[in-house]
């Protein structure tokens, strides 16, 4: 699961991407996010350790590639269903 800022982030990258067909700069990114250009450039970094964007020339966001627009579903831990048996019911 993705911090707050990180999700707000990919959320903005693609929805920007998606109707401008390029990305943000750093400044509309400052804006839109309401933070600075130190946390934002740290979330990024997470998010490209993370897998959910590519970013090879660190100088330019222009260079971002989104892999994952949206956060990944968490992972749910299947229980085996309890046997019942007869004797359950039967023997008090």
């Amino acid at each position: 699961m993705l911090p707050d800022l990180e999700r707000k982030l990919l959320r903005i990258l693609y929805n920007y991407a998606s109707q401008h067909h390029r990305m943000p700069t750093m400044q509309g990114l400052e804006i839109m996010a309401g933070r600075t250009k130190q946390e934002i450039k740290s979330a990024l970094l997470m998010l490209e350790k993370e897998r959910y964007i590519e970013w090879e020339d660190k100088s330019s966001l222009e260079t971002i590639k989104i892999i994952e627009g949206w956060e990944r579903e968490p992972e749910v831990i299947k229980r085996p269903a309890p046997k019942v048996s007869a004797q359950y019911w039967t023997e008090y």
